[in-house]
Parts: C-alpha cells; structure tokens; sequence
C-alpha cells in the first residue's frame, strides 16, 4: 500500500487560516443556546427547499421550524472549531446547514464530545448527529441511522515508520483511538482480539476526547501509532503533521443519527436526495477535499 511521507512542522503548530477563508457564514444557522453551542459555517450558495422532504418531517419539527445538530469538536476536515472558538467549519456543519435549507429549517450546530452524543440525543438536547458515526446494531439500539457519507479508518505512523508496523501487525503496541468511536468500539478491539488468539500481545488501546489528541500523542511519542476516521487523518498530514500514513482499512458509509423511533429518516432521506440532485451535496464534499467519500444511497438503518 503506498505510503505518504511529509516533513514539515508538528500539527500543533499548524495554522488553518486558509481553511478558515473557505468557510462562510450561513445566514439559515443560527448560534445555539447552550454553553457548549457553535455557530457552523454553511456553504455560500442557499439551498432550496424541498417540498417533499419538508412534507415528510414529523409535525412537531415542522412546528418547531429548527434542526439542533451535534457534532464532535475537532475532526478536521469534517467537523472542527475555527480560530474565533465559536464556529464550526468543514464537511458535516456544512452538510447540516444544507440539509436544514433543504427541509425548510433553521439549523443550530452544537459541539461536543463524540461520546456524548448518543446520550444527548436521548434525553432530547439535540435532533440529530451528522458526526461520522458509524450506524453499528448496538447503536441502532437507541438510534436510527440514514447513510450520508463513506469513509474509512486511516492508520498512522511516526514518519519513517521506525518500528516497522504494518495495519496487521499492532499487537503490542499503544494505539490511539478516539473515546465512543468505532475504532474504538470494534475495530480495535477484533485487531487486539486476533493478536491474543494467536498467543500475541494485546493491543494498547488508548483513548482521546477528540481526533486530534491522538496524532498530536503520536507525535509526541507517547503512543506508538493511531486509528482514526481516513479523511482527519489524512487531513492532518497535508497540513503538515509528523505522521505517516500506514494503510487504510474497513471502507464503510457513517450516518446521520436520530432518536430512535422519531420518524426522521424519510424527510432525511429525501433530503439528502436533493442535495445530490441539485449537486450541492458534492460540491460541500469536494471543496473540502473528502469527494471520493461520495454515496447515492441513502440507507436507512444499514448496520455495519
């Protein structure tokens, strides 16, 4: 598998002022009430609305006329804070700003940690996530799930990969993984699972509040390699993280999740539809880098 080397400055460093040119302000999103609540970047064009998408959305997010979003806080290019500490830019405050024009709502994006999510969305804080969250059958549990996106796990190294890892061969060794992610959830833990049924060494596993933390411990060799979302951590590299990209794995789509049973997933199906239809879905992926994530069915509740 090809690797991909770079030699510049350390992610802590790095600046995203050119990032933060491309993201816009959306004039359908609001600021949240909440202390943790950011106010999202949205894609500069408006979004019409979509009349069978509004039509299908349960009568009382219809009465209400808004859509609370959350998300994680720092995925870069998917979804992470700018420079004013208030904004969330990238992919997913994107898409939720779209998606709300599209059903005729007014989008608020919350952040916060990834494994506060679920328990959010149970007690009522927020109507969905668009937060790269894989659609499992333990979450489907308390979830429903509409497929928006594919992505993969992205396995880094210290560049040069002084130990000599490969994406089979982590027994031993501390990885970091993002808390409540499914790296951290499943993908880690058949990995360590293999290496113990083979008389190996179990894996490490070493958990971080966001995607960053991990690529910035590898960097500071207090862990021997990471496993997070492909696109963050490719991300990371071309901005000129010390990282080393060993090999992508477990290719599959995330979803937008919602409270089980709420009755979501047509408008939400119907949503996404016509963002693809009208291109808006992938112009937002491809001006963040991440097009080749690019779906046409929108699956409801397809567990992985």
């Amino acid at each position: 598998m090809k690797q991909l080397r770079t030699t510049f400055l350390s992610l802590a460093a790095v600046s995203l002022a050119g990032v933060l040119l491309t993201g816009c302000s959306n004039p359908s999103t609001a600021s949240g009430t909440t202390p943790e609540a950011a106010k999202s970047s949205g894609s500069t064009a408006a979004v019409q609305t979509d009349a069978a998408a509004a039509a299908a959305l349960p009568q009382a997010i219809r009465d209400k006329g808004t859509l609370t979003v959350t998300m994680s806080q720092s995925s870069p290019p998917l979804h992470f804070m700018a420079a004013d500490g208030t904004t969330t830019i990238g992919v997913d405050p994107e898409i939720a700003a779209a998606l709300g024009q599209a059903l005729g709502l007014k989008t608020t994006v919350v952040s916060g940690p990834f494994d506060g999510i679920i328990p959010g969305i149970a007690a009522g804080k927020f109507d969905m996530a668009i937060s790269q969250m894989s659609p499992s059958a333990e979450r489907m549990k308390v979830l429903d799930f509409v497929d928006y996106y594919q992505s993969g796990s992205g396995i880094g190294v210290a560049p040069g990969n002084p130990q000599h890892l490969s994406v089979d061969a982590l027994c031993g060794k501390r990885v970091g993984v993002l808390k409540g992610s499914f790296q951290d959830l499943k993908r880690l833990p058949a990995l360590s699972e293999a290496c113990t049924s083979a008389g190996k060494e179990a894996i490490q596993a070493m958990t971080y509040p966001d995607m960053q933390a991990p690529n910035l411990a590898l960097t500071a060799g207090r862990i021997d390699a990471v496993y997070v979302d492909g696109p963050t951590l490719g991300y990371a590299i071309k901005q000129g993280g010390q990282i080393e990209l060993l090999g992508e794995k477990d290719l599959s789509p995330v979803s937008i999740g919602f409270k089980k049973g709420a009755g979501l997933e047509k408008a939400v199906q119907l949503g996404m539809e016509s963002l693809a239809k009208s291109g808006k879905y992938k112009e937002i992926l491809d001006k963040w880098g991440v097009g080749t994530g690019v779906i046409s069915d929108f699956a409801f509740n397809k567990a992985q």
